[in-house]
């Protein structure tokens, strides 16, 4: 597979990843090599923002994204330039169909953050330790069964690695603020889960 984040803007990159597939399928770490130089905010995109497309909100959903997403953050923390997964999730295959099926979902939210983002504060667009710890809580927040209060990790997650994608800080100054408030949410809804447990 060929480069495929290096179309112009975040929709057509994901159209070039969905279309560079040779085959049927590919392994989970051939996508992820096929992202690029900014691979990293893309993988994180991908994993976010299916939190945010329509459909319900169900009990353990995010909790498939919020793995990957665990390990990929670590290993921004650890200073990793580009995205890598343990071996046994980078030899998983996915097929071509799904790779088409999840860019389709995707593409509205990415047309809409090319028009939106731009290269701005540098300094702050380019805090990947910084990024990848807020990833890593977001991701633990995501794998806890609360699937409603998820969709606010989810879009700071979104917010985090569009801002990472694009180099836009002001995008990532959000994402940072929007990481704080999800904290909040779920202690008050972890909070609010406790007392009504204690109360039975």
């Amino acid at each position: 597979m060929s480069g495929a984040a290096q179309g112009d803007g975040i929709e057509g990159a994901l159209r070039d990843l969905a279309a560079g597939i040779p085959g049927e399928d590919a392994s989970l770490g051939d996508v992820l090599a096929a992202l690029g130089p900014r691979g990293h905010g893309f993988a994180m995109f991908l994993l976010a923002a299916p939190n945010l497309t329509p459909g319900p909100s169900l009990p353990g959903f995010s909790t498939i994204f919020g793995v990957p997403m665990l390990l990929l953050a670590l290993g921004m923390v650890a200073g990793l330039p580009a995205p890598r997964l343990p071996g046994f999730l980078a030899r998983r295959r996915v097929s071509r169909a799904r790779i088409a099926r999840l860019v389709g979902l995707l593409a509205p939210i990415a047309s809409r953050a090319d028009r939106a983002l731009r290269p701005r504060l540098p300094r702050l667009a380019g805090a990947r330790r910084l990024m990848g710890a807020c990833f890593v809580l977001l991701a633990l927040l995501l794998v806890l069964p609360f699937p409603f209060v998820s969709l606010a990790a989810a879009g700071a997650a979104l917010l985090l690695a569009l801002g990472l994608v694009a180099q836009d800080g002001v995008a990532v100054a959000l994402g940072l603020a929007a990481t704080a408030g999800s904290v909040v949410l779920y202690a008050i809804f972890g909070w609010l889960a406790w007392a009504a447990l204690s109360a039975l």
